[in-house]
């Protein structure tokens, strides 16, 4: 068997296998001719691009280094100022629920005291309407009544104990934000 190359070789003419080699020779020259010129512009204009990205790059971490230097320097005190109003509200809070078990307890002490009262004078009421209805011990009166029982006031407690008056914060006058506007 034959080499197809071999067979269209001999086919050919010879001038016609000089003026392939001839094409083929400028087109590797191609290939290995530079322009320097072409590839410096080529290569400006890569650098220049990558420089542009780089200072788009670079206003981009200002601006965050900028926000973040604010919000450190503005921010942060402001939260921190809120965190401690906070604070102080929480506190407040506490010494309102403490009042609140104070007056709690005072209530349901007095409830139990006024229906032992009630349980008291309404048992000894009717005894004595009972009694006084029956002739045999209107007669009689050798004993008195039993005194009652001693009234033992509760500790009073002092709302200024627990709810501190404080200055009133400055609330803004609607009517003169409507004259304003």
């Amino acid at each position: 068997m034959s080499d197809p190359v071999t067979e269209e070789n001999k086919d050919c003419d010879p001038d016609r296998t000089a003026e392939i080699l001839e094409e083929t020779a400028r087109d590797y020259a191609e290939y290995v001719m530079v322009d320097p010129q072409r590839e410096k512009l080529q290569l400006d204009e890569k650098i220049e691009e990558m420089l542009t990205r780089l200072d788009e790059f670079c206003a981009v971490v200002d601006m965050i280094r900028t926000d973040s230097s604010l919000s450190l320097n503005r921010s942060l005190p402001g939260i921190h100022a809120k965190a401690q109003e906070i604070k102080a509200i929480f506190h407040r809070i506490d010494k309102l629920e403490e009042f609140v078990s104070v007056v709690r307890d005072n209530v349901a002490t007095m409830e139990e005291e006024v229906n032992e009262v009630e349980k008291e004078q309404g048992t000894l009421h009717s005894i004595k309407n009972l009694l006084s209805a029956l002739p045999v011990f209107t007669t009689k009166r050798s004993t008195g009544p039993k005194p009652p029982k001693k009234f033992t006031p509760l500790e009073i407690f002092k709302t200024s104990d627990y709810i501190k008056a404080e200055p009133a914060e400055a609330t803004p006058n609607p009517e003169a934000n409507s004259e304003n506007t």
